[in-house]
């Protein structure tokens, strides 16, 4: 089952952390490794276009064939760090908007239809549930990868 309210939180939760970001925090890397915040959102807005097709497409019927989604080749070829942060939290925010609308008209009949993997079945509800499962765990990436920045700039 879609649980709208903790879907409409966990997107505010976000949107708190958007808006609590310094401009001169965002393309901060902080190891040679790790994802600056600006790369953080590019995967978020990433995850949020990749869904929304899923999420649409799983309204006619099942799907076969569709592609996944690769985070790391995605983030790197698009420049992510290079964007304007404010840009892309706009982007993130307004994609993420139209996805609470999706989510809450999701059409009852519709929830069964499934993504058809090489390795298994997900269903729409499934996906559309899992989504917001998975902007949780970032939110707490975010989080954390933000606190280590600003920690990182007042000692510079």
């Amino acid at each position: 089952m879609i649980n709208m309210e903790r879907a409409r939180s966990v997107v505010a939760d976000f949107q708190t952390l958007l808006d609590a970001t310094p401009p001169e925090a965002a393309h901060v890397r902080p190891e040679a490794e790790a994802w600056t915040l600006s790369e953080i959102v590019g995967h978020l807005i990433d995850s949020a276009s990749n869904n929304h097709q899923r999420f649409v497409r799983l309204r006619f019927g099942d799907l076969k064939g569709f592609p996944a989604y690769e985070p790391e080749p995605w983030v790197q070829a698009q420049q992510y760090d290079g964007c304007d942060f404010a840009m892309l939290s706009t982007l993130w925010s307004s994609y993420n908007a139209l996805l609470l609308h999706l989510a809450a008209c999701t059409p009852q009949q519709a929830k069964p239809n499934a993504w058809h993997r090489v390795s298994d079945s997900l269903t729409l509800e499934f996906i559309v549930a899992d989504y917001y499962e998975h902007l949780q765990l970032h939110v707490e990436h975010y989080a954390r990868r933000l606190a280590e920045v600003q920690t990182f700039l007042s000692h510079a």
